[in-house]
């Protein structure tokens, strides 16, 4: 019996293997591909990655800018603002970003609210998420076993010392764990929208026959303010609010 667990750890192992190296092939393809200006191809090997590796900053990079040079304005803003909210620092994907808004046919003016979340999210962004988790894990097993030595302990200084350090890990490891609930419910939550078609009109209630407010331009940014089935209510960067079809949006 406890063969047959090594040999599906062995193969399991062995599959993670196989993935990774396909997906190392795939990006040297893709990033060929868009050397050699077939924008089409990297497009789609790239949107293949992400599938894979959703959370990836520098696979989002890499498909908002092949996205870029087809000139698809909503899916290159929207996979560069992915790239640049799992690595707020990504300096390149700012610069293309930058190029991608001015494809769009109406430049927006204003700026939207900052989620709580994401500013917390950059306060502790110097540590991914799994390492504040890692260091939660290895701060509470040290506090817990230096606790235990101060039981053990004779020695009043030494159990003075023991105690304060076991109590201070404890603390570190507590606070290492909500910095990393928080850094990971930032990245898999959606705070925005981005408009991915071409006529998408913001209306005042959630349906078809309702008021239109206004027609939002391809690549456009809102706040997600309220979801149902079908609609999405968002704040646009002038302050308007209304509902746009899910179909016509990305959320991230």
């Amino acid at each position: 019996m406890m063969k047959n667990y090594w040999l599906l750890f062995l193969v399991f192992l062995f599959c993670g293997a196989l993935s990774a190296q396909n997906n190392d092939s795939l990006f040297s393809q893709g990033i060929a591909a868009f050397d050699q200006k077939d924008y089409e191809t990297s497009t789609k090997i790239f949107s293949q990655l992400v599938q894979d590796d959703s959370l990836n900053a520098t696979l989002h990079y890499n498909l908002g800018t092949s996205y870029l040079r087809l000139q698809n304005t909503g899916l290159s803003i929207y996979h560069l603002e992915k790239a640049l909210k799992f690595r707020p620092d990504y300096e390149q994907a700012r610069i293309n970003l930058n190029f991608a808004e001015k494809l769009k046919t109406t430049i927006s003016k204003g700026s939207l609210p900052v989620p709580r979340q994401q500013m917390l999210y950059s306060v502790f962004n110097f540590l991914n998420p799994n390492t504040w988790a890692y260091l939660a894990l290895g701060t509470m097993l040290a506090g817990i076993g230096l606790l235990i030595f101060y039981l053990f302990s004779h020695k009043a200084a030494t159990k003075k010392i023991l105690f304060s350090i076991g109590i201070f890990a404890v603390g570190i490891s507590i606070l290492s764990y909500f910095i990393s609930k928080n850094q990971s419910n930032y990245l898999l939550e959606h705070h925005y929208v981005i408009v991915t078609q071409k006529g998408t009109v913001l209306m005042q209630e959630p349906r078809n026959i309702s008021k239109v407010l206004q027609n939002i331009t391809e690549g456009s940014k809102g706040l997600i303010k309220e979801e149902t089935k079908q609609w999405i209510k968002i704040q646009l960067e002038n302050d308007t609010t209304g509902w746009v079809e899910k179909n016509k949006v990305l959320k991230y």
